[in-house]
């Protein structure tokens, strides 16, 4: 099998890496084990290709007109799409299979790539000159290949969050259902992800798309007593994620303030950037840590060595970083909706928070604080949790994905 896998995340942009990088890059990896013949096509700051032992390549290509999304500008994006290179660069491969992850530029290029092109894309620069006939640059075929699309960002929600306008969300939902309705299956990140888009994108067939956690790197045996002496051995409340409304860090904000009246032995420690952080630095000096975005065994080790994960956001798909945390032996404070629900165990690895009611996540936060063997027993139960997510497994199910795609008869 010959896999094109389209990603606008791959590489660090901004010092920021998200989620679907993380996939993106294990992914690589997993194929290179397996000896799979995966491509990687991604956006990159120069046009080139880079070898993943003999069967992965990942394919960057410079965007033409460069851009960011003015609510969302983590992610670097080409305002002229299919990007001819990239076109003909597909069109020398036989691939079996297509598969991309964001309704954005790789999104577009993956579904023309496909053979899909009767598609109206706004604010591109094709559409606007000459609407939705742009075939000349692909390869004429007479056949579809099967087309794979995975939900892992909820832009709709962070559209709202960042602008606080239905209107412009629900363009997004449309923009959503543009791009999701040419897919031979769609696969969110969790069930509630699944649930929650098919009320506004009309897709043929859906399922799931699981998340592994890389034990080995996130483990408790990280923990540095003298990471902890920088804090004078307060309680580490820790945060890890994009410092902007889109994951709650008013709430977040708030809920700490209140713990601080009665307890003066904690620290919140913010791994992350973001619109928000430097007002979150102002408001709680002394008692924030916020050094920006961590890598490797920085990262590893600020996890291992915190007390309790606090993650407020509503608009995760899924929240890696809850998995991350509870590999490193840490208990976790969550909301109930949202995809972070999915992979802990209420009352068992931390607490599960209702959205509306604001006492129940400083409650439960307050509850940790003042137990420390609570703390202990959930952080043991988090890591044999964590243990379960596999990411070998995770890739093993989304080949069987592909196989059954492929043999529904969608490539015709």
């Amino acid at each position: 099998m010959r896999i094109a896998f389209f990603t606008d995340s791959y590489d660090s942009h901004r010092n920021y890496t998200d989620g679907v990088a993380v996939i993106a890059q294990k992914y690589a990896n997993y194929a290179n084990q397996k000896g799979i013949f995966l491509t990687i096509y991604t956006n990159g700051d120069e046009n080139g290709t880079e070898r993943i032992g003999e069967t992965v390549s990942v394919k960057r290509f410079k965007p033409i007109i460069p851009w960011y999304l003015p609510f969302y500008n983590e992610l670097l994006l080409d305002l002229l799409v299919p990007n001819p290179k990239l076109m003909a660069d597909f069109e020398k491969n036989s691939f079996d299979i297509v598969h991309f992850t964001q309704p954005s530029t790789m999104g577009i290029n993956a579904i023309y790539a496909s053979g899909r092109y009767l598609m109206k894309f706004p604010f591109t620069v094709p559409s606007l000159i000459i609407g939705t006939d742009i075939t000349f640059l692909r390869k004429k075929r007479d056949f579809k290949l099967p087309l794979v699309g995975s939900f892992h960002t909820n832009i709709p929600a962070f559209t709202k969050a960042r602008t606080g306008s239905e209107y412009f969300s629900h363009r997004v939902e449309e923009m959503c259902d543009n791009f999701y309705k040419n897919c031979d299956i769609i696969l969110a990140t969790s069930q509630c992800t699944q649930d929650e888009i098919r009320q506004y994108i009309n897709g043929k067939s859906f399922g799931l798309f699981r998340s592994g956690v890389d034990t080995t790197a996130f483990h408790p045996q990280k923990r540095d007593e003298n990471f902890r002496k920088k804090f004078d051995d307060k309680i580490i409340l820790f945060f890890a994620g994009r410092i902007s409304p889109e994951k709650n860090i008013q709430l977040l904000k708030k809920a700490f303030i209140e713990l601080r009246k009665k307890h003066r032995n904690i620290h919140l420690f913010v791994a992350g950037d973001g619109v928000l952080r430097e007002s979150l630095k102002k408001e709680l000096g002394d008692d924030v840590t916020a050094p920006g975005f961590l890598h490797g065994e920085e990262l590893y080790r600020a996890f291992a060595s915190s007390d309790i994960f606090v993650f407020p956001s509503v608009t995760d798909t899924l929240g890696l970083v809850v998995l991350e945390a509870q590999a490193s032996g840490l208990p976790v404070v969550v909301m109930d909706q949202g995809g972070p629900k999915e992979v802990m165990e209420n009352g068992k690895t931390g607490f599960l928070c209702r959205t509306d009611v604001f006492e129940d996540f400083v409650n439960s936060i307050e509850t940790l604080i003042a137990n420390t063997e609570l703390r202990k027993q959930m952080g043991k139960s988090a890591r044999i949790l964590a243990e379960r997510y596999s990411w070998d497994q995770a890739f093993d199910d989304l080949i069987k994905v592909y196989e059954r795609v492929i043999d529904n008869g969608y490539k015709i």
